[in-house]
Formats: structure tokens, sequence, C-alpha cells
């Protein structure tokens, strides 16, 4: 059987920060990652049952993130995570950096700012790949937070030949307290609107799973069924029977487009 034989060539993309950020290391490897309510200030949703409680306790664990540090004000971009600056190594295997297929590789990363000063806590948004194009095969790399700004990401190796390994920062963890924050203070970022025809008329309103409360009375479309809540806000002149589409708008990246700063602090 072959071995994987390691060379490696680094990349790496910076590209706009913050609102949109990617983080690209690749490594060219040749011949070889409970509750049962919730209360969004105007939005609180009903009890779920002993049963939905558990299996949202579940979900909400498998996609925990580790708490990122509030930011510092006056804040400086300089502060964050940087991939011009920061640094990969591989782990030698068991054989002392060969590899045989169904054996493991993994990848650390360590994590520095603009100024060349270590991370030294956790919640960069990693994702990680092994794949070779040429022979459509890939597999996802397992991402481990160390909570201290460094992170390790484990491949199987499931195929000889060559691979390469890409991992992508997503969101430096400044970006991740900034994203918690704009979740906890406007949770109806993206909305939805609905089309209400009769006869000449036609008029549209807001519709989600919770609305913020007005002086205008809503519709319920709540499933009977599944107990599914959705509402709209009722047209002024037309019955909540008028409905007749749904559509999906986006307001979450003009808010914070619109911002003077992403990373301003309230």
């Amino acid at each position: 059987m072959i071995l994987y034989k390691i060379t490696l060539q680094v990349t790496m993309l910076l590209l706009n920060l913050f609102v949109n950020t990617f983080f690209i290391i690749i490594l060219y490897i040749f011949y070889v990652s409970p509750v049962s309510y919730m209360d969004h200030g105007f939005c609180n949703f009903l009890p779920l049952s002993p049963k939905d409680a558990l299996e949202e306790e579940y979900i909400l664990k498998s996609i925990a993130w580790p708490e990122t540090p509030p930011l510092p004000s006056p804040f400086s971009q300089n502060k964050t995570s940087d991939p011009a600056h920061s640094i990969f190594t591989i782990v030698s295997g068991r054989g002392g950096g060969q590899w045989h297929v169904g054996d493991k590789l993994e990848v650390m990363v360590k994590m520095y700012d603009s100024q060349r000063n270590p991370k030294k806590y956790g919640g960069d948004v990693l994702l990680a790949r092994l794949h070779n194009p040429a022979l459509g095969a890939g597999v996802a790399g397992q991402v481990k937070d160390h909570l201290n700004g460094s992170y390790s990401a484990v491949f199987s190796l499931l195929w000889e030949g060559s691979a390469q390994v890409e991992v992508t920062l997503v969101h430096p963890s400044e970006a991740v307290t900034v994203l918690r924050r704009l979740t906890r203070e406007q949770p109806d970022r993206i909305y939805f609107k609905s089309q209400f025809h009769s006869g000449s008329a036609t008029e549209i309103t807001t519709c989600n799973v919770c609305l913020r409360p007005t002086q205008r009375p809503m519709c319920n479309y709540t499933d009977l069924h599944t107990g599914d809540l959705w509402f709209c806000y009722k047209p002024k002149k037309l019955s909540c029977d008028a409905r007749i589409k749904c559509k999906r708008l986006f307001s979450y990246l003009t808010e914070i487009c619109t911002r003077c700063s992403l990373l301003s602090v309230p």
C-alpha cells in the first residue's frame, strides 16, 4: 500500500472582514474534521411538551458555541483574528510523517491578531475539509476549539493519492459577539411579506412566527395539526382569508451594513 507523503504549500486569503469573512489555509498533501420556553422580549413561545423540550435541549447542545468575551470600547479591528499572521502545523502521525489509508491526519491552528499577538480565547467559526477534486472525494474535518486561541482539525484518510486540506474561518470570534448581540436585539431581522388580494384590491403585510405588538390586528395562520405558529398583520381593508402568497425578505444585512461600525460597542 502506498504511504501518504506530506509536502505542503500555504495559501491565505482575507476577504471582507466581519460581514462575510473567509480565511483559507490550503495544504497540498501528495500521496496521502433544556429550555422549554424561548424569550425574545416581544416574542415569547409557548412552553413545549416534555418530549419536544427534550428534543430541543439535544439540538441546542449540539449547536452550542463557546462564549466570546464582550468587546472593549473603543474597539480596534486590529485585535481580531488575522489569517495573515495565524500559523498552523501538521501533527506527525504514528509513522513519523507517513500515513496509511484509514489513519487520522491532525492539523493544529494557532490564531493571531493583526498586531501579531496570539489570541487567548476561542470562539472563531472554523470549517475544515479534506478533498480531492479530481476524484470527487471529500470528508469533513472535526474541528475542536481549545478555548485558548488554538484549534485542531482531524481528518480521516479514506483514499490513496493526492488530497488537499482546507480550513476556512467563517467568522472571527469578535464577529460572533456582534452577531449574538444582533440576534438578541433584533430576532426578527429575517421577515416575510404576504400578499392579500380580492377583486381589484391588493395589500401586502408583514408575517412571521411572532410579530412585534402594535395597534393593528393580526391574522392567525397557526397550523392546528402541527401547532406551528404563523401570523400576519391584518390588511387594512381585506380579510385574513384573502391571502394568496408569501415572500421571504432579508433585512439583517441592511441592518448590519448601515451601522457606522459593525463592531461598535453599544
